[in-house]
C-alpha cells in the first residue's frame, strides 16, 4: 500500500480526533478547576475570618489572662465556633483545643496561625459537594478513557478498512494485468491458427509434409487454447463455489502417464525431454478432470519457466512416512508406563502418493514461495512479464489438491530450478 496514502489517511483521522479529545478534556477540566478554585477560596476566607477574630480577641485580653494556656484555648475555641462544625483549631502536636467535627487528616483545608503554635482546620459541612467533585474527577478519567478508546477504535477500523481496500486495489490491478496477459495468450495461438488455416485453405502449401506440419501446429495451438479456457472456467467455478468433484478410485499412474503424453503432443518445444518414473501405486480417490488439469498446469509451468531444451522430470511414488508426534516439555516425573503408551500411540504410518514435477529452470525466490499460489500473482522478475501466463495455474493446483485432502509442496531456489510435489492421501 502506498505510504503516502497511509500517512494522509492517518493524519486525517488522528488530527481531528486529537483536537476533539483535547478540547473535550479542556472543557471538563476547566469546569472542575473552577469548582475547586471557588471551594478553596471559600475555605481560605473562612480561615481568614477565624484568624482575624482570634487576633482581635487576643488584643482585647488582659496581660495576666494571656499567661494561662486554658484561657488561650478557650478563646481559640470560641472564635472557631462561629463556623459550627466547619472550623477547628489544633495545637502543633495535633491535639484539638475543642471537640472537632473530624480528625485533622479529614480537613479539606488547613493553615498554621502566624506566630502562634496552632493550626486552623476547615471542614466541608456538605459532603455531597465533595462527592460531586470526586464524581467530576472520575467523569474526567472516564471521558479521557472513552476518547482514547474511540480514537483507537476509529483508527483500528479505518486501518482495517484501508487494508481491505488495499487488497481490493491490488486484486483489481492483478485482474487488469490478468486480462492483459490473457488477451496476449489468446492472441498468439489464434493468430497461428488463423494464419496456417488460411494457408491451407488457399492452397499455398507446396507439399503434404508441410500440410501435416501445419495441421499439427493448429492442433497444438487448439490444445493450448482449450487448456487456457479450462483454467479460466475452473477458476470461475471455484470462485463461485460451483465446482463439483466426482471422486472415484483411480490408478494415479495412468492419469499422470496420459497427461504427460498429452503434454508431449502439443508441446512446440520438441527438443525438451520429459523423463517419467513411476512406482506401482494403490488406487487413489480423485476427480480425473481436475487432477489432470493440475498435473498439466505443473508441466506447462515447468516448460514455460525453463530454458529451451531443459529437461523435465516427473516422478510418481508412494511415501510411507512415519509421522511421530513429539511431546514438548515432557516432565521427568511422568511414569515409565505413560511414556511407553505415549510412544506407541504417537507413531503412525500414513501412506501417501506423491507426484513430483521437477524442472531445471529459473526457479522461484524463497520469499515468493507462498505468494505464487495467490490468484493472478506472478513472480516479480523482468523475464516473467515476457512469458505467457495468467497467474491462475498454481492457484488451481492448490484448490484441486486441497479438495482431494492433500497438499502442494514447493522446493525451489532462484537459478537452480523447482520441484513441485502433489501429496495425496491413499
Amino acid at each position: 500500500m502506498n505510504l503516502k496514502i497511509i500517512s494522509i489517511f492517518f493524519l486525517a483521522i488522528f488530527i481531528p480526533t486529537s483536537l476533539l479529545a483535547y478540547f473535550g478534556i479542556l472543557a471538563v477540566r476547566s469546569e472542575k478547576d473552577v469548582v475547586e478554585k471557588n471551594m478553596v477560596q471559600k475555605y481560605k476566607a473562612m480561615a481568614d475570618i477565624v484568624e482575624g477574630q482570634i487576633r482581635h480577641a487576643l488584643s482585647l485580653a488582659a496581660d495576666e489572662d494571656l499567661a494561662d494556656t486554658s484561657y488561650w484555648e478557650s478563646l481559640l475555641a470560641a472564635q472557631a465556633a462561629i463556623f459550627k462544625d466547619e472550623v477547628a483549631v489544633f495545637n502543633r502536636a495535633g491535639r484539638p483545643v475543642a471537640p472537632p467535627p473530624a480528625p485533622l487528616s479529614d480537613a479539606v483545608f488547613s493553615r498554621p496561625l502566624a506566630g502562634l503554635p496552632y493550626t486552623i482546620a476547615v471542614y466541608e459541612r456538605y459532603p455531597l459537594i465533595l462527592e460531586q467533585l470526586e464524581q467530576r474527577r472520575r467523569g474526567l478519567v472516564l471521558y479521557i478513557g472513552l476518547i482514547a478508546f474511540s480514537a483507537f477504535s476509529i483508527l483500528a477500523g479505518s486501518f482495517y478498512a484501508l487494508s481491505a481496500l488495499g487488497r481490493e486495489w491490488r486484486f483489481a490491478r492483478l485482474k487488469s494485468e490478468f486480462v492483459a496477459h490473457l488477451s496476449h495468450d489468446l492472441r498468439r495461438p489464434l493468430t497461428s491458427i488463423q494464419m496456417f488455416s488460411e494457408m491451407l485453405k488457399e492452397g499455398h502449401v507446396p507439399s503434404e509434409e508441410k500440410k501435416q506440419e501445419y495441421y499439427n501446429i493448429i492442433s497444438n495451438e487448439s490444445d493450448k487454447l482449450t487448456h487456457l479456457a479450462n483454467n479460466v472456467l475452473d477458476f470461475s467455478r471455484v470462485e463461485r463455489g460451483r465446482i463439483r468433484y466426482h471422486f472415484e478410485p483411480m490408478d494415479i499412474t495412468a492419469i499422470v502417464r496420459d497427461t504427460v503424453d498429452r503434454f508431449k503432443t502439443y508441446m512446440l518445444d520438441a527438443g525438451r525431454p520429459v523423463a517419467l518414473a513411476m512406482d506401482p501405486c494403490p488406487p487413489v480417490k480423485v476427480d480425473v478432470h481436475t487432477m489432470t488439469q493440475a498435473v498439466m498446469n505443473l508441466l506447462t509451468n515447468a516448460a514455460k519457466y525453463s530454458p529451451a531444451g531443459a529437461g523435465i522430470e516427473v516422478n510418481v511414488k508412494v511415501e510411507s512416512r512415519k509421522e511421530k508426534v513429539e511431546s514438548r516439555n515432557v516432565k521427568a516425573e511422568k511414569s515409565r508406563i505413560l511414556s511407553t503408551l505415549y510412544s506407541l500411540l504417537s507413531t503412525s504410518c500414513r501412506p501417501k502418493v506423491v507426484i513430483e514435477v521437477i524442472d531445471h529452470g529459473y526457479g522461484v525466490p524463497a520469499s515468493e514461495h507462498k505468494k505464487i499460489f495467490q490468484k493472478f500473482y506472478r513472480v516479480s522478475k523482468p523475464y516473467v512479464s515476457q512469458i505467457e501466463g495468467s497467474g491462475l495455474g498454481l492457484t488451481l493446483v492448490q484448490y484441486t489438491v486441497e479438495a482431494h485432502g492433500g497438499r502442494v509442496k514447493v522446493e525451489s531456489e532462484e537459478g537452480k530450478g523447482s520441484k513441485f510435489s502433489i501429496v495425496l492421501p491413499v
